[in-house]
């Protein structure tokens, strides 16, 4: 596989796992671990494949942000309530690249993901962008605008989270209300209440500045 100058490198980790008693925790790493088998199964833009790097951790190389946030919202909804922080790391790496897993990966991208998920643990943040050598005023915008984001998405509740994995895969509203089972009339009142296009436009504009890093 040729290397590129840059990549995403995401790496993620569930809040709280360790306040968890035995039965729920292996509960939620099942789930956890069959979400990011059906990621892999999917094969988009996945560099090196979603691995489970500790009981509580995981961490994936994506060659670009074309589907990060739906590979988000689909591990968000299979956990909910359970909340899990993403850390998106952008930059080189120094190793060679390994596709079956992240493991004895090395370089500039993953350091700056793990200061990303540093930084959340000491907030309420879910979500932070950090970059190799650089810290821009749009991206100081995107991580606030993440912050203030987060603590909305942590009162939602678990037909809001779905409905926002199921809008991001773009089926139609009639095939949602059928797989959530509710109505029509409801899932225009939660996604106008949750104001879902709105989140939407940002993570949709979030996910062009990415890219427009990575092709820099």
């Amino acid at each position: 596989m040729e290397k590129k100058d840059k990549y995403l490198v995401l790496t993620a980790d569930i809040e709280g796992s360790k306040q968890l008693d035995d039965s729920d925790r292996k509960i939620v790493q099942e789930k956890l671990r069959q979400g990011l088998d059906e990621l892999n199964e999917q094969d988009r833009a996945i560099t090196s494949q979603y691995s489970i790097t500790m009981g509580d951790e995981f961490q994936a190389v994506l060659s670009s942000a074309d589907y990060l946030f739906d590979d988000v919202w689909h591990i968000m909804a299979g956990l909910h309530p359970v909340m899990v922080r993403f850390s998106v790391g952008i930059g080189s790496i120094a190793t060679s690249i390994e596709r079956e897993q992240v493991l004895g990966m090395d370089g500039p991208a993953f350091h700056v993901a793990r200061e990303g998920i540093d930084t959340l643990k000491k907030g309420e943040s879910l979500f932070r962008i950090t970059m190799e050598n650089e810290d821009t005023p749009e991206l100081r915008v995107i991580n606030n605008s993440l912050h203030l984001l987060s603590k909305e998405i942590r009162s939602w509740n678990s037909n809001r989270v779905a409905l926002m994995h199921l809008i991001r895969t773009g089926i139609d509203y009639k095939e949602i209300s059928k797989s959530l089972g509710i109505s029509e009339q409801s899932f225009y009142k939660n996604k106008d209440a949750g104001s879902l296009d709105l989140v939407n436009a940002l993570f949709e504009g979030i996910q062009d500045y990415i890219n427009n890093q990575l092709n820099r």
